[in-house]
């Protein structure tokens, strides 16, 4: 019998014996055919429910028949394909002899709006109907989300070239849709979405939102989409998935000197509150010459003082005799308005380096230029201070061939009557040179330091940009770990320990970070 209350609830399936053979039998029992066997038979072969709203539940009733001739032995009842919208009752295994038979419950409760199909499955031992299915369908009057697309495919995306696209939150139901929540489980995906939830969609009614792929590595990504809802189905999800892609790998090789060449510049305040910082400065030069030294000879120091930037020193090397006394007499020498504007009379120096200007063989075209400056006051240039570090390496050609450092007041606060060297701080932080206070005690260590940063062995610009996690460096075909960082704004592999000698060979490879359109 077909039950058809709305909302009726059924207990476990009970067994009905039945004597003799249903007319609607799947085997026909015919005399001299011999032995029949097991032999199912389900009835009726299709239950139809009514249209529920979300929640309501009806039940409904088939009836498994033994027609055989030999004991059916009913193996398990599942549902397929519509798991959740049906539910059958008793799915546990018995035995049915010739002419018994066993009543199934089924009840619905909609999962989707309008149609709901499914089918009950009858396992047994019926050699010729192992499997005898009985079709299911229901109505539902409820909110029903659809996500388009889905799966959404995003394809092979450079890495660095973010891909994004849209996807649609339809209500394809009969009743209003409320989103409550819509979230994202994913590496490398990112969702956005300016809804304000909860939101509300009528029947038919569409929203967007909006996905990017962005893959960090090579290799194959997938995403979920979940959006919580009133649909009966409660969460819905949906799949991303895309494969990011190199847009090449390179291999960059560098030859170390062994004699690199620097030039040095040293800018030192001549105010009167200046003298004591001069005399350290030119007491300890001897200790910075000492350890440059050590990493070359190649170098050229000159001191600029003057408003024109021209130098006070003559270009100093390793072979100007007297260097030290000229050095000397150079770092009290000189000045005039920009004494506490360092960076002018530096941009200005850097301009008159051309053949037939004062400091003409100054710079070298692949030397590092380091530019030292000592004050106790703030920058006072009436521009920005990146106006002029720009202008320095503008002139250079080379970001990673210009470093500035200072010897000035501790940042941010100040120290022992010194001013904080702003402006002196950022330039030295934008380039990476060393920022050191002007109130230590002894400045025999700053020289060291200083002659250290005056090398260009720690910094390797790369053909181009790199993704950073790829980066792999070797010296001398060993690799190097924990010494180095990549720096992004430079695009270059910067060595923090263990730099580099003359002589090394260098070799970093790495996977280019794709140029986007």
């Amino acid at each position: 019998m077909i039950g058809t209350s709305i909302g009726r609830f059924f207990a476990a399936g009970s067994l009905l014996l039945v004597a003799g053979c249903s007319e609607n039998s799947l085997h026909s029992v015919k005399e001299n055919l011999g032995p029949l066997g097991p032999v199912i038979e389900v009835d009726p072969a299709q239950l139809v429910f009514g249209r529920l709203v979300k929640d309501e539940v009806e039940g409904n009733t088939f009836t498994i028949h033994s027609v055989g001739d030999e004991i059916l032995e009913v193996e398990g009842i599942w549902i397929e394909s519509g798991v959740g919208a049906f539910v059958v009752a008793d799915t546990t295994s018995y035995s049915l002899a010739p002419g018994e038979s066993a009543d199934i419950d089924v009840s619905f409760t909609p999962m989707a709006a309008n149609e709901n199909l499914a089918q009950a499955i009858v396992s047994s031992n019926d050699n010729l109907v192992p499997e005898a299915a009985v079709d299911l369908v229901g109505y539902g009057s409820v909110p029903e989300l659809s996500i388009n697309p889905d799966p959404y495919d995003f394809g092979n995306t450079y890495v660095g070239c973010p891909h994004d696209g849209d996807m649609a939150l339809t209500n394809v139901g009969t009743a209003p849709l409320q989103l409550f929540d819509i979230g994202h489980a994913a590496t490398d995906f990112t969702l956005t979405h300016d809804l304000t939830l909860p939101h509300v969609l009528a029947p038919t009614e569409s929203a967007m939102v909006h996905m990017e792929f962005n893959p960090s590595l090579e290799g194959s990504y997938s995403g979920t989409l979940a959006v919580v809802s009133n649909e009966p189905m409660g969460t819905r999800n949906a799949t991303q998935t895309g494969e990011g892609k190199y847009a090449a790998e390179l291999s960059d090789h560098w030859e170390l000197l062994e004699d690199p060449p620097s030039d040095i510049m040293f800018l030192i305040d001549q105010s009167c509150s200046m003298y004591d910082d001069q005399a350290r400065l030119a007491n300890n030069f001897s200790a910075f010459i000492s350890t440059l030294d050590t990493y070359t000879q190649n170098w050229h120091i000159m001191v600029v003082n003057n408003d024109n930037g021209c130098n006070n020193s003559g270009i100093l090397t390793s072979t100007t005799g007297g260097y030290q006394n000229s050095f000397t007499n150079a770092v009290y020498a000189g000045g005039g308005q920009y004494t506490e504007s360092l960076l002018t009379p530096a941009s200005r120096a850097v301009e008159n380096t051309d053949a037939g200007e004062c400091n003409q063989g100054f710079m070298r075209p692949n030397a590092m230029v380091h530019i030292i400056m000592v004050s106790d006051e703030p920058e006072q240039s009436s521009g920005s201070w990146d106006s002029y570090v720009n202008q320095v390496i503008a002139k250079k050609g080379n970001p990673s061939l210009v470093r500035m450092s200072a010897i000035a007041g501790d940042y941010p606060n100040g120290c022992g009557g010194n001013s904080a060297g702003y402006g002196y701080y950022e330039a030295v932080n934008y380039t990476g040179g060393v920022y050191l206070s002007i109130c230590a005690s002894s400045w025999t260590q700053y020289m060291a330091t200083l002659a250290h940063a005056s090398i260009n062995q720690d910094t390797f610009i790369l053909s181009t940009a790199a993704v950073e996690s790829t980066v792999e460096v070797y010296r001398n075909g060993v690799q190097e770990t924990g010494t180095w960082h990549y720096d992004a704004s430079l695009e270059a592999v910067v060595f923090d320990s263990n730099v580099p000698e003359g002589g090394d060979e260098i070799d970093i490879d790495y996977a280019v970070l794709a140029t986007c359109d």
